[in-house]
């Protein structure tokens, strides 16, 4: 990728959450909203800042689910950037 984080912010792959029912019924915002709330917090680690000192490209880690997430455009496709302190743990 053509894309560095700064410091300790982590680059992450969003969460996938489904906008359409497996009957192919579109979900409401507010169902969405229960979705996101109901999302257990882990998520792939993309890239990683020079001064990250504990996660590592490529885990699985667990983010809060209050964290600060920036949305970032890198080749098309959306991520999102977070500061390392929101990781909580890292799944082996």
């Amino acid at each position: 990728m053509d894309y560095t984080p700064l410091k300790a912010t982590v680059v992450i792959r969003p969460p996938k959450i489904k906008q359409k029912t497996d009957a192919g019924i579109i979900k409401s915002t507010d169902m969405l909203n229960q979705e996101k709330l109901a999302w257990d917090g882990s998520v792939d680690v993309v890239l990683t800042g020079p001064e990250c000192q504990y996660v590592k490209k490529g885990q699985k880690v667990l983010l809060q689910t209050n964290a600060i997430m920036h949305p970032v455009i890198i080749n098309k496709e959306e991520f999102l950037q977070v500061e390392e302190y929101a990781i909580l743990g890292i799944f082996n």
